[in-house]
């Protein structure tokens, strides 16, 4: 029997993967630990499960690290949201331990130094999020030239005033229920700007060989172009339980999804726009500039992100703010896992005295 120990249990990932336990839906897996923040909810989670549970806020390295090795987890599910996701990858590589990995500011902060890291422990890393998790799934039987990356284009796709927005708007997507900082992220695009970021470290390609197209449908999940023209696509309703257990199991032999109605089902794509969906364009920039400049971005998105939503900026701050930051230089060489943290921190109180000037 696997033993999977779920981070960010009770986030929108680990509750989307409890109840696929709830529903029977997962076979030759045990939930072996659990780990919040600090959610007080877990306690009766754990007792549902039948699993010891750790609340980690305030938590020393050290800590934690002693509670993953008393669960002996085979596969960690990474749900714990933002950059503090890092520090958990990071202990999980140390350690040896293969990752279901839903946190994307893993990889856009850890870079090739996370994923070499990685390679040289012999931890697989395993694509949570539904557009990596579709381009993981299709490389596995095809050569690409092209990586194409779906967007729901959020709740402000159709809106052109952009000023006046209030964050229950951006909270109200359309498409997907996610936790607040990813909903926020994927009304600016800023979402998929990470994800260019993710997709370029995680499948070796660079920045202009992986475009994004806006459809809204969020049935198809994500594209490959092969050399020879053809394109293969990864279709689905848009439910994250697919990618999640997906990556636990190696491949569910169990429905897990409702089937798609191709009788009734219509298929858009569209370019995104780029005077109204600035973070998009400042994330494949910071890509293409190279050094820290994604760690400066991924941090800065998300110290505007949290003043968004404490009411401290308007919506168009938030990439006005980012921009800001990148306007410094970033072209650092690093080579720990603290030196990230670090910069992290920098770009994040850069950020967060732009925010306060606002």
């Amino acid at each position: 029997m696997k033993r999977l120990l779920i981070l960010g249990a009770t986030g929108s990932i680990g509750t989307t993967c409890l109840n696929a336990f709830r529903s029977s839906l997962v076979d030759g897996i045990e939930i072996s630990g659990l780990v919040s923040s600090g959610n007080r909810a877990l306690y009766a989670i754990g007792r549902e499960f039948n699993a010891p549970v750790f609340l980690a806020g305030g938590k020393r390295e050290d800590e934690i690290r002693g509670f993953i090795e008393s669960v002996s987890p085979d596969i960690v599910l990474n749900g714990v949201s933002g950059i503090a996701g890092l520090i958990y990858s990071d202990i999980l590589i140390g350690m040896g331990i293969d990752i279901a990995l839903a946190n994307k500011e893993s990889v856009v902060l850890g870079g090739r130094f996370l994923l070499d890291k990685a390679r040289k422990n012999g931890v697989r890393i395993i694509p949570v999020d539904s557009e990596h998790s579709a381009i993981y799934s299709l490389l596995q039987s095809h050569s690409a030239e092209r990586l194409i990356i779906t967007a729901s284009g959020g709740p402000f796709r159709e809106r052109h005033d952009m000023s006046s927005i209030t964050v229950s708007e951006a909270l109200a997507h359309p498409t997907w229920k996610m936790g607040r900082k990813i909903t926020i992220d994927s009304a600016t695009l800023a979402n998929k700007a990470l994800e260019v970021i993710e997709a370029s470290y995680l499948f070796s390609f660079p920045p202009e060989r992986i475009d994004v197209t806006v459809h809204k449908e969020s049935v198809v999940h994500s594209m490959i172009e092969c050399a020879d023209g053809s394109v293969f696509a990864l279709l689905s309703v848009p439910d994250m339980t697919l990618p999640i257990i997906s990556a636990i199991t190696g491949g569910s032999c169990k429905r897990l999804l409702r089937p798609l109605d191709f009788a009734s089902l219509t298929l858009t794509f569209e370019d995104w726009d780029r005077e109204r969906f600035p973070m998009l364009s400042l994330g494949y920039s910071a890509l293409g500039s190279g050094g820290a400049y994604p760690i400066a971005f991924a941090s800065a998105d998300e110290a505007a992100v949290n003043a968004f939503l404490d009411g401290r900026i308007g919506f168009t701050d938030i990439p006005r703010i980012t921009e800001e930051v990148l306007s410094s230089d970033w072209n650092i060489a690093f080579s720990s896992t603290e030196e990230i943290l670090s910069l992290s921190e920098k770009a994040g109180k850069m950020a967060e005295e732009a925010c306060s000037r606002v």
